[in-house]
């Protein structure tokens, strides 16, 4: 299996994916700035 590092561009889409989760009580939410700052 080949795992690809995220990109920039990929901060919204898992910025959403994240806070989707984070609605239904699954996990914590995540501001986007933090995503950004962890890519």
């Amino acid at each position: 299996m080949n795992v690809d590092r995220a990109k920039v561009s990929d901060a919204t889409a898992m910025h959403q994916l994240i806070n989707h989760f984070a609605d239904k009580g699954e996990m914590l939410p995540r501001a986007l700035s933090e995503i950004y700052e962890n890519i």
